[in-house]
């Protein structure tokens, strides 16, 4: 059984995508994609029949953390790392946005 569709968690999966959509690696926007990710993963832990969906905000947790405690990543590694979390993002929009209304 897959849970309604929620409009706060699509929100929060569409900010994260936009902040990784800039590839900035400055420690700002960093943070705020860190403190945006972190704030899904709370949001998702308990929403009934969200399964699918928490191990996918999960997995984009892991990536958006593990960025998020490196200090100046080289230009490189940030593209490459961002685009990796936009995809995963996008993943999840889709599986969001397909929830029945």
């Amino acid at each position: 059984m897959i849970g309604s569709f929620d409009p706060v968690e699509y929100s929060y999966v569409n900010r994260i995508r936009t902040q990784a959509q800039l590839a900035d690696c400055s420690k700002l926007n960093v943070y705020i994609m860190y403190t945006q990710t972190l704030e899904l993963k709370n949001y998702s832990q308990y929403l009934p029949d969200n399964d699918q969906e928490i191990a996918l905000v999960n997995d984009l947790y892991k990536l958006v953390d593990g960025l998020h405690k490196i200090d100046n990543p080289s230009p490189a590694y940030c593209k490459a790392k961002m685009n990796i979390i936009e995809s995963s993002a996008e993943s999840i929009q889709q599986v969001t946005g397909n929830k029945p209304k």
